[in-house]
């Protein structure tokens, strides 16, 4: 054999070498290729709101967007706003109606996109209760989630059925305690949304009627975040949205992958899961039906006395729009 043919060979025989010692470390030292991922701490008000962020962590679309997530949940989407305002999270989920009550005393809320349209909050009462109709609620006792969308869904309900807040006894509690209150009898009714009306439900065992509390206007759950962290990591803001736009995908064509994924991270029922299905749209979302809440429920509120004097903001301010119209702009139909 001639010696060039033999060098050639030789030095392809280091190259080879070279690489599979190369493949090897890289295995065993993974840090040395791997980008650090951004941590993203989330704040949710029931995991009932984050079903696009459960999918998303299952099917690894925040790493695959460079993202390690951290999900903290809380009873009810007001708790999630406290974490987030005390600077504990960077994101909460929440209803447009925790984002109103709050935006009156801080100016440091912003909108990232909403993730879901719902109509699961109702009015359960017990049937021994002797109320059949909405006019049998008089002087009734009935027991509300503070500081949240439930207080607002009474008194329309009311409104519309021709009463107010003063023909009945109104009890607030946690979400929780609004449970124990119905089942053990110190409360006639509830207007609360689920699981907690599942709960009920399930404990009194037949012994409940249930009526939507909405009367056709949805609710929205919102993806809130403050104006430092839109200033300190734009870039966080598009990955957390790609992420969720790959789980609106996966959850839109492997609707019965996506229910178990729900199911398990839940621990709940097949019922409970079609049921949450039935009452929830989940997509991401910037539409003008948000604003349009947003100022009736802000109404609402100034009506009650409930914003120590204080007129509300402007709600088109309050919405970052530049990351969902880079990465879903078909969703954005807001009104600039």
């Amino acid at each position: 054999m001639e010696q060039k043919t033999i060098l050639y060979l030789v030095i392809l025989l280091f190259i080879g070498i070279g690489f599979v010692v190369g493949v090897w470390y890289l295995q065993i030292h993974p840090s040395i290729h791997q980008v650090p991922k951004k941590p993203l701490t989330i704040a949710s008000g029931t995991l009932d709101s984050s079903i696009l962020t459960l999918v998303a962590e299952e099917q690894g679309y925040f790493s695959k967007n460079g993202l390690n997530v951290t999900i903290k949940e809380f009873p009810a989407g007001s708790y999630a706003m406290k974490e987030l305002l005390a600077g504990n999270a960077d994101l909460a989920y929440a209803t447009e109606f925790v984002g109103v009550a709050n935006s009156f005393n801080s100016q440091d809320i912003r909108i990232i996109t909403t993730t879901a349209k719902s109509d699961n909050i109702m009015l359960i009462v017990r049937s021994n209760r002797g109320i059949s109709t909405p006019s049998d609620l008089k002087g009734k006792t009935i027991a509300v989630p503070k500081g949240t969308i439930a207080e607002f869904s009474l008194g329309r309900y009311l409104t519309l059925n021709r009463m107010d807040i003063h023909d009945i006894n109104v009890h607030l509690f946690t979400p929780a305690d609004v449970v124990k209150s119905v089942v053990s009898g110190d409360s006639d009714a509830a207007v609360v949304w689920d699981p907690y009306v599942y709960q009920i439900e399930q404990q009194l065992g037949g012994n409940s009627t249930t009526w939507h509390a909405q009367n056709g206007q949805s609710s929205y759950w919102v993806t809130y975040t403050r104006a430092d962290v839109i200033r300190d990591n734009p870039g966080m803001i598009r990955q957390y949205l790609h992420a969720l736009d790959d789980a609106e995908t996966f959850l839109s064509s492997h609707q019965p992958q996506a229910k178990e994924i729900v199911k398990r991270r839940m621990n709940m029922t097949d019922d409970y899961i079609d049921r949450s299905w039935k009452q929830n749209s989940f997509v991401l979302s910037l539409d003008q039906g948000l604003i349009v809440a947003m100022e009736d429920e802000a109404r609402w509120m100034v009506e009650q006395n409930m914003t120590g004097g204080r007129t509300a903001p402007s709600y088109l301010d309050m919405i970052y729009q530049d990351a969902m119209r880079e990465v879903k702009p078909v969703a954005v139909t807001i009104i600039r």
